[in-house]
């Protein structure tokens, strides 16, 4: 954990102390214990790739969430299978699991992918308001994006409270008052970022240390799952 969290940059956050006090073993059961679960076969897969998502304003900016459309993830990952839905409902059991116990507003898994000759974070499960499922992976689109900025970097953001923030923001709800986002990095290469956590929160300086090293645990984790598809 203490290398994930220097290497991240987090350790402004984060001190030895309270990485050496943090029990990472409730964590680690519940989610094996999600993985591990045998599952032969998923009801209702269409839910699992189409996604309602807001239309996008120009520019592909800030979401207009009055106006809603369906995203076929199907599109981006490629062609379901039973293996591929069963992962994917794991990860919003997950997902599920770590939102409650963080008491996150929002909170996403989001894993790289080839998206018209560019790289993307493509949103796989999420709990919370609808939002956007792709964030480019590109210059441009970092400066606008902590999503897109941690995809590229590798470095983690955490906005404590958004009031005090002056950074770039991809802002399209007045209820965010904070958020966390932090990489996941593949379990072959320590330096590829395949993914990322996206956490919010409708209250300032929610993200404690504690709840940050929690939710950097199920990065962690969720290395070897996301590296296996």
């Amino acid at each position: 954990m203490e290398e994930y969290i220097n290497k991240t940059k987090l350790d402004k956050y984060i001190t030895k102390e309270d990485i050496q006090q943090h029990d990472q073993s409730r964590i680690n059961k519940w989610y094996n214990e999600i993985i591990d679960h045998k599952t032969d076969v998923i009801d209702n897969q269409d839910s699992l790739y189409n996604i309602t998502v807001p239309k996008l304003g120009d520019g592909g900016t800030c979401s207009l969430k009055h106006e809603q459309e369906t995203f076929n993830l199907e599109t981006v990952i490629g062609k379901r299978s039973d293996q591929l839905s069963i992962i994917i409902s794991k990860l919003y059991k997950i997902v599920q699991q770590i939102s409650n116990d963080t008491g996150s507003d929002w909170f996403g898994i989001y894993k790289t992918y080839s998206v018209d000759n560019d790289k993307a974070l493509i949103k796989l499960a999420y709990q919370g308001e609808i939002s956007r499922p792709i964030f480019p992976l590109t210059d441009d689109f970092a400066l606008i994006s902590n999503n897109s900025t941690v995809g590229m970097t590798g470095t983690g953001r955490i906005i404590t409270s958004l009031q005090e923030y002056d950074g770039p923001y991809y802002n399209c709800s007045d209820k965010v008052k904070s958020e966390l986002c932090i990489p996941i990095f593949s379990a072959t290469n320590a330096n590829q970022v395949i993914g990322i956590i996206d956490a919010e929160s409708w209250k300032d300086k929610h993200f404690t240390p504690t709840l940050i090293l929690d939710i950097a645990t199920v990065a962690l984790l969720l290395s070897n799952t996301l590296s296996s598809f």
